[in-house]
C-alpha cells in the first residue's frame, strides 16, 4: 500500500503545504473541512445535458469562462485559449474582496503577508466570513494565543461578520477624532486599542461589507489605513483567490483581467465555471456548465463534470507571498481529469493546448 503524501493544499487561497493525504484518498488537515473535502470531490457522478454541451462547442462566440481562481498550468492554458478567440475569461470574486481589490489598485494602500503580521501585529482586526472561507487562517496566523483585551500584552483580536460605510465612518471619525468620540462607545473603544498599538493589521474576508456598499466601505477601511501609518504601522491584509490568474494574463497580456458581469450585460453566450480555488457555492449565479467543485444541481448549472483537484502545477498564495508546488498525491492511485482538461473536452475545436 502507498505511503500518506503530504503536499500543498489546491483548494483555498492559504494553500497550506502540511496537508497529508493517505491512501484511500482521505485528507487530514488538521481538521479543515474545505481541505478535506477533496476526496469527495473526485468521486463525484457527472450530470451532462448533451443538448447543453452541443450548444456551447457550437456557439460561434467566445464562450465565457468564470472562475474564482486556478493554478498555473490552467492559467497559461486559459490565457492562450482566450488570446485563440476561444474563450473570455472572468473573475468571479466576493464583492468585499472585490471591492479591497479595486481600492487597491485605484488609490493604493498599505499591504503585508501573513508571515509580517505573525511577526510584528500587536492588533488584529477581522471582517467577514473569515474562518468558514478559510477555515486555517487564524491557525497561520497564530491568534489561538491572543486576546481580547490590552491587559497583558499580548496580541489583541476582534472580529465582526460585516462592516457598513456607516460604521466604517464612525470607527474613522473616533480614530481621527478620539477626545471627541461618546465615551464607552465600541468605536471608542476600538479606536482607543488602535491607537495603543504598534503594529494592527485589518484582515478582510468574504462578506466583510454590504455588497451595495462594498466599494465605499472598502475605501474607508484603506484611509483608515494610509492615515494610521503617519504615526504608527497599520496594513490590510486579505487572500486573493485569483492571484495566479491575474499575474499570469498581466505577464502574457499586459492587461488586467475583467471580473464577472452581471447577467444584465450579458447575452445569449454560454457560460462555464470552473470551481477553482476558493469556490464558494454562496450566491452563485446559474451557468450552463459546471466544472470541478460540488454538483450546485440543475437550478444552478444545467449540466456538471466533476474534476480532480489534485494536479501537478504551481500556484501564488493568496498574499502574493511565496509560489507553492502543487502535485497529485502519490498515494492516489485514480488519475481522473482536471478540471482544464475537462474544459478542453467541451470547447470548439479552435482552442489550442499547450
Amino acid at each position: 500500500m502507498s505511503e500518506p503524501s503530504r503536499v500543498v493544499c489546491p483548494l483555498c487561497p492559504l494553500h497550506c503545504d502540511d496537508v497529508v493525504v493517505n491512501a484511500d484518498g482521505s485528507v487530514q488537515a488538521n481538521r479543515c473541512e474545505i481541505a478535506e473535502s477533496a476526496g469527495s470531490l473526485v468521486n463525484q457522478v457527472a450530470r451532462t445535458d448533451k443538448a447543453t454541451l452541443a450548444r456551447i462547442a457550437a456557439d460561434k462566440q467566445p464562450i465565457r469562462v468564470i472562475t474564482s481562481g486556478v493554478d498555473l498550468v490552467a492559467a497559461r492554458q486559459l490565457v492562450q485559449w482566450q488570446s485563440d478567440g476561444a474563450i473570455e475569461v472572468e473573475i468571479e470574486s466576493d464583492s468585499s474582496l472585490q471591492a479591497i481589490g479595486t481600492v487597491t489598485r485605484r488609490d493604493g494602500i498599505v499591504a503585508a503577508t501573513l508571515s509580517e503580521v505573525v511577526t510584528h501585529a500587536d492588533l488584529v482586526w477581522l471582517i467577514g466570513e473569515v474562518d468558514p472561507a478559510w477555515p486555517r487562517l487564524e491557525e497561520k496566523l497564530r491568534l489561538e494565543s491572543a486576546v481580547s483585551s490590552a491587559a497583558d500584552g499580548k496580541r489583541q483580536v476582534k472580529r465582526w461578520e460585516r462592516w457598513t460605510a456607516d460604521f466604517a465612518g464612525r470607527m474613522h471619525h473616533a480614530i481621527e477624532h478620539l477626545e471627541a468620540t461618546e465615551p464607552g462607545s465600541e468605536s471608542q473603544t476600538r479606536a482607543k486599542h488602535f491607537h495603543e498599538s504598534a503594529y494592527a493589521a485589518i484582515v478582510i474576508g468574504p462578506g466583510a461589507f454590504d455588497a451595495e456598499e462594498a466599494e465605499m466601505t472598502a475605501a474607508m477601511v484603506a484611509r483608515i489605513t494610509r492615515r494610521r501609518n503617519g504615526s504608527a504601522r497599520c496594513v490590510c491584509v486579505t487572500l486573493d483567490l485569483a492571484a495566479t490568474l491575474r499575474s499570469v494574463h498581466a505577464w502574457q497580456t499586459n492587461e488586467s483581467l475583467a471580473s464577472m458581469v452581471s447577467d444584465s450585460e450579458t447575452d445569449s453566450t454560454p457560460v462555464i465555471r470552473l470551481a477553482g480555488i476558493g469556490h464558494r457555492m454562496s450566491g452563485d449565479r446559474s451557468v450552463d456548465l459546471q466544472i470541478g467543485g460540488c454538483d450546485p444541481g440543475a437550478e444552478h448549472a444545467k449540466a456538471f463534470m466533476p474534476a480532480n483537484p489534485w494536479t501537478n502545477s504551481m500556484v501564488i498564495r493568496g498574499d502574493g507571498s511565496v509560489t507553492l508546488p502543487l502535485q497529485i498525491p502519490t498515494a492516489l492511485s485514480v488519475n481522473s481529469p482536471t478540471a482544464i482538461e475537462q474544459l478542453q473536452k467541451v470547447l470548439p475545436e479552435q482552442g489550442r493546448v499547450i
